[in-house]
Protein backbone atom coordinates (compact mmCIF):
# COMPACT_ATOMS: atom_id res chain seq x y z
CA UNK A 1 0.00 0.00 0.00
CA UNK A 2 2.72 2.34 1.08
CA UNK A 3 4.16 2.03 -1.96
CA UNK A 4 1.15 3.06 -4.63
CA UNK A 5 -0.10 5.63 -2.17
CA UNK A 6 3.30 7.47 -2.61
CA UNK A 7 6.46 7.69 -3.87
CA UNK A 8 8.78 4.07 -3.89
CA UNK A 9 11.34 6.27 -2.11
CA UNK A 10 9.39 8.01 0.54
CA UNK A 11 8.24 4.48 1.46
CA UNK A 12 11.71 3.21 1.65
CA UNK A 13 13.12 6.09 3.72
CA UNK A 14 9.94 5.47 6.29
CA UNK A 15 10.75 1.86 6.54
CA UNK A 16 14.69 2.92 7.29
CA UNK A 17 13.51 3.82 10.47
CA UNK A 18 12.48 -0.27 11.54
CA UNK A 19 15.54 -0.38 13.87
CA UNK A 20 13.89 2.54 15.93
CA UNK A 21 10.54 1.18 16.11
CA UNK A 22 11.77 -2.57 17.25
CA UNK A 23 13.97 -0.96 20.06
CA UNK A 24 10.41 0.68 21.06
CA UNK A 25 8.67 -2.34 20.94
CA UNK A 26 11.53 -4.93 22.37
CA UNK A 27 10.90 -2.16 25.33
CA UNK A 28 7.74 -2.10 25.96
CA UNK A 29 6.89 -5.91 25.39
CA UNK A 30 9.89 -7.49 26.74
CA UNK A 31 11.08 -4.76 28.99
CA UNK A 32 14.06 -5.15 28.06
CA UNK A 33 16.32 -1.75 27.83
CA UNK A 34 19.39 -1.05 25.79
CA UNK A 35 22.80 0.17 26.71
CA UNK A 36 22.87 3.95 26.13
CA UNK A 37 25.31 2.98 23.22
CA UNK A 38 22.59 1.32 21.14
CA UNK A 39 20.42 4.36 21.42
CA UNK A 40 23.25 6.68 20.21
CA UNK A 41 23.59 5.07 16.91
CA UNK A 42 19.43 5.16 16.50
CA UNK A 43 19.85 9.09 16.42
CA UNK A 44 21.82 9.33 13.10
CA UNK A 45 18.50 7.03 11.64
CA UNK A 46 15.92 9.57 13.05
CA UNK A 47 17.90 12.54 11.91
CA UNK A 48 18.37 10.80 8.61
CA UNK A 49 14.40 9.65 8.04
CA UNK A 50 13.36 13.58 9.27
CA UNK A 51 15.77 15.09 6.83
CA UNK A 52 14.88 13.15 4.14
CA UNK A 53 10.91 13.12 4.86
CA UNK A 54 11.03 17.00 4.62
CA UNK A 55 11.95 17.26 1.08
CA UNK A 56 9.51 14.67 -0.31
CA UNK A 57 7.52 16.22 -3.06
CA UNK A 58 4.79 13.81 -2.67
CA UNK A 59 4.12 13.25 0.93
CA UNK A 60 0.73 11.13 1.92
CA UNK A 61 -0.53 10.77 5.11
CA UNK A 62 -1.48 6.90 4.07
CA UNK A 63 1.80 6.11 2.59
CA UNK A 64 3.21 7.05 5.90
CA UNK A 65 1.07 4.98 7.60
CA UNK A 66 1.13 1.52 5.55
CA UNK A 67 4.65 2.52 5.83
CA UNK A 68 4.89 2.69 9.63
CA UNK A 69 2.12 -0.49 9.71
CA UNK A 70 4.86 -2.14 7.81
CA UNK A 71 7.46 -1.50 10.56
CA UNK A 72 5.47 -1.63 13.19
CA UNK A 73 4.33 -5.56 12.09
CA UNK A 74 7.96 -6.18 11.34
CA UNK A 75 9.15 -5.45 14.67
CA UNK A 76 6.79 -7.17 16.46
CA UNK A 77 7.46 -10.51 14.22
CA UNK A 78 10.83 -10.32 15.31
CA UNK A 79 10.44 -9.38 18.74
CA UNK A 80 7.73 -11.56 19.58
CA UNK A 81 9.67 -14.68 17.92
CA UNK A 82 12.16 -13.68 20.28
CA UNK A 83 9.90 -13.65 23.42
CA UNK A 84 8.69 -17.18 22.04
CA UNK A 85 12.53 -19.06 21.10
CA UNK A 86 13.68 -17.75 24.87
CA UNK A 87 12.16 -19.71 27.35
CA UNK A 88 10.78 -23.05 27.85
CA UNK A 89 10.47 -25.89 25.07
CA UNK A 90 7.32 -25.35 23.03
CA UNK A 91 7.97 -28.04 20.28
CA UNK A 92 10.42 -30.66 19.30
CA UNK A 93 11.20 -29.20 15.69
CA UNK A 94 10.33 -25.71 16.43
CA UNK A 95 14.08 -23.77 15.70
CA UNK A 96 14.18 -20.06 14.53
CA UNK A 97 14.03 -21.32 10.88
CA UNK A 98 11.03 -23.28 11.68
CA UNK A 99 9.33 -20.71 13.90
CA UNK A 100 9.72 -18.36 10.71
CA UNK A 101 7.87 -20.40 8.40
CA UNK A 102 5.18 -21.34 10.67
CA UNK A 103 4.49 -16.81 10.80
CA UNK A 104 5.20 -16.56 7.06
CA UNK A 105 2.00 -19.54 6.56
CA UNK A 106 0.24 -17.83 9.29
CA UNK A 107 0.33 -14.49 7.69
CA UNK A 108 -0.26 -15.58 4.03
CA UNK A 109 -3.50 -16.90 5.36
CA UNK A 110 -4.67 -13.96 7.64
CA UNK A 111 -3.84 -12.02 4.63
CA UNK A 112 -5.60 -13.52 1.80
CA UNK A 113 -9.25 -12.35 2.78
CA UNK A 114 -7.97 -8.80 2.87
CA UNK A 115 -6.19 -9.17 -0.52
CA UNK A 116 -9.51 -10.59 -2.18
CA UNK A 117 -11.41 -8.17 -0.65
CA UNK A 118 -9.08 -5.28 -2.01
CA UNK A 119 -8.33 -6.59 -5.49
CA UNK A 120 -10.90 -8.37 -6.06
Amino acid sequence: IALGAGAVSFAHIVKASEPVVTCVVNALLLGEILPAKVYATLLPIIGGVAIASMKELSFTYLALAAAMLSNVSSSLRGVLSKKTMSGKKIGENLDAQNLYAVLTAMSTVLLIPMMLATEG
